[in-house]
């Protein structure tokens, strides 16, 4: 039987516990702006409190099981939460960007990373006097709260169990979690990760980060596999440590990555000719045909990613977002190599430099300058984004002038989606395109707003060559679509010619030499094309980039064979490492040593 002061005392248990829950609760919604009502609707306002709520409470309910004491739990947490929002804004104010769970790696060795981050903290005597209170309070709460009646026995381990349950299936992202939260009914974005937490919230951004993104390092690549794909292909492997003639002047280099450039001709019902006409002109003059990307309607980096480090996006593994998921850049890459030869290295996008992370991974690459959209002309947009036109212009300035060899790499962004809607486009051209009669009137409206920001993209293609063909100064171009673009209606109501799905069409590319034209049909994948520049360029690194340029023009090889896959990868894990000239090195001298007999046998088997 229960006396009354059992009773009395489980009351004021439960109105702790209850004002405890409640504390939390709004500080979580007051700390934090977006917590506070960003979703437009009453269901998304839930989801977004709900995600960022759970995780405060399950703490506090390890807590709570732990220590029996709400108000001390309580406490914690919102030390905890206080920690998490200094230290966002911190970082806000420092690198333009949130907190990410790749942040709370630095803490795998506490000492020097307590040691970094203490610099960046400046301890006045407010924050003194803040931090004793705080340490006093909590002292305070040890000596004096008392455990909850209410947790007695068997119910706080239960406790426990189930709030660690609920933590590790949260950060986890098990399914049932990321089927509640849709990143995209939350407004989640990677590429724009500072408005993301500003919608979702620091605790929902987190998640959402680590659910969608992930983090972490370049897999370790297998040795053995590596070697066994070495000996299928000799001539990839002999090309790569053979001796080129050098003392020729080296080129300038203009690598172009056309946002969303594929060939609508690809589309059942578009006639052959009208799209791309400077695409076909140079391409008769030029190395040219289909391009792999490993990317749909966007992605813009992970193709990115592919030319500046010739390697395949697979050999990540579950990374699909390089930039933001890479512990760091310090892999071999076509800048850095580029710059030992005495290059000159630019990035041009007329995009924010912070998008994707460029602004930090750029530098870390070994770019000397990167030219964002701070440093165009506001007025030369088209529809949404600045003009390809204004990007042309900053690359021939770029070039102007210059004494050392020019690497530039430039992304375009006017063709960039949605294809919905565009304002301010010229009505006279826009009603002039010929449009397919299956299309309706929705699927006219995408493909028309497309196809015309598309005859600029390939105008521009045909300016900058033929600009580039009047200057003095031998120059490689290299030009290629990084994705096909988001038309989804045009895909339904049109289909493709060779009746395969949208997302297995290739795009367009080609490398224009302006001293040397060389017609030639390749069709390659874009982690190939570094490899095919540098050959082009007569610029020779005695291993990845060579194996790659023999590899292009190998009609043997077979990137779809599961063996010659693993074995690939296995290679690309190597060289991202700074692993693979050792083990080609090594693997020449096991050849060379053999009698010659045994070495020409050796051959024969491979």
């Amino acid at each position: 039987m229960t006396t009354p002061a059992a009773a009395r005392r489980r009351w004021r248990d439960g109105l702790v516990l209850g004002a405890s829950v409640a504390i939390l609760i709004l500080a979580v919604v007051l700390l934090d702006p977006g917590v506070g009502g960003s979703q437009a609707t009453p269901l998304g306002l839930l989801r977004t409190w709900s995600l960022n709520i759970l995780p405060a409470l399950g703490l506090f309910a390890v807590l709570l099981a732990l220590s029996r004491r709400a108000l001390l739990s309580a406490w914690l947490v919102l030390l905890v939460l206080a920690g998490l929002h200094g230290a966002n804004q911190a970082k806000l104010g420092t690198l333009q960007t949130p907190l990410l769970p790749a942040d709370f790696r630095l803490f795998a060795e506490p000492g020097p990373a307590i040691a970094l981050l203490s610099q960046y903290v400046h301890m006045g005597a407010l924050r003194w006097l803040l931090a004793l209170l705080a340490i006093g309070f909590t002292v305070l709460l040890v000596l004096r709260e008392r455990r909850l009646a209410l947790l007695a026995g068997w119910r706080a381990p239960v406790l426990g169990a189930f709030a660690l349950v609920l933590i590790g299936t949260l950060t986890a992202g098990a399914t049932p979690w990321q089927r509640v939260y849709d990143q995209y009914a939350l407004g989640f974005q990677p590429w724009a990760l500072t408005k993301s937490s500003a919608r979702t919230g620091l605790i929902g951004n987190l998640l959402l980060y680590k659910w969608q993104v992930g983090g972490g390092d370049i897999p370790a690549g297998d040795h053995a596999a590596a070697a066994r794909f070495l000996q299928h292909h000799p001539p990839a492997l002999q090309a790569a440590l053979a001796a080129r003639e050098g003392g020729a002047a080296l080129p300038d280099i203009v690598v172009v990555q056309s946002e969303s450039l594929f060939d609508p001709a690809r589309l059942r019902d578009v006639p052959e000719g009208r799209w791309l006409p400077e695409y076909h002109r140079l391409s008769r003059r030029a190395t040219a045909g289909n391009l792999r990307v490993p990317t749909f309607v966007g992605g813009t980096i992970r193709t990115e990613f592919e030319m500046l480090t010739g390697t395949p996006l697979a050999s990540l593994g579950p990374i699909q977002y390089p930039w933001l998921e890479l512990a760091d850049a310090d892999y071999p890459n076509l800048v850095r190599l580029l710059g030992t030869h005495g290059y000159t290295r630019t990035a041009i996008h007329p995009n924010a430099a912070a998008f994707w992370n460029r602004d930090r991974t750029y530098p870390a690459l070994g770019f000397d300058r990167f030219i964002d959209s701070s440093e165009f002309d506001q007025e030369r947009i088209v529809g949404l984004f600045l003009s390809d036109a204004a990007m042309t212009d900053r690359i021939l300035a770029q070039l102007d002038g210059a004494d050392a060899p020019q690497f530039v790499f430039a992304i375009s962004m006017e063709n960039h989606g949605p294809f919905d809607w565009r304002p301010n486009l010229d009505a006279e051209r826009l009603a002039a395109l010929p449009m397919p009669d299956r299309l309706d009137a929705g699927g006219k409206l995408w493909f028309g707003n497309y196809l015309y920001l598309l005859d600029d993209a390939d105008h521009e293609l045909g300016r900058l060559a033929d600009a580039l063909r009047q200057r003095q100064r031998r120059t490689l171009l290299l030009f290629y679509g990084d994705h096909l673009p988001g038309l989804a209606p045009v895909y339904f109501q049109l289909g493709f010619k060779d009746g395969r799905d949208a997302k297995e069409q290739p795009v367009p590319w080609l490398l224009l030499d302006t001293a040397n034209p060389r017609p030639l049909t390749l069709d390659t994948h874009s982690w190939m094309l570094p490899g095919l520049l540098l050959e082009a360029a007569g610029i020779q690194d005695g291993a990845w980039f060579d194996l790659v340029a023999a590899l292009a023009r190998d009609p043997g090889f077979d990137p779809g064979d599961e063996a010659t896959v693993a074995g690939l990868l296995a290679l690309a894990r190597l060289q991202l490492h700074g692993e693979l000239e050792p083990l080609l090195q090594q693997m020449a001298g096991s050849a060379a040593a053999m009698p010659e007999p045994l070495a020409q046998a050796h051959h024969a088997a491979r």
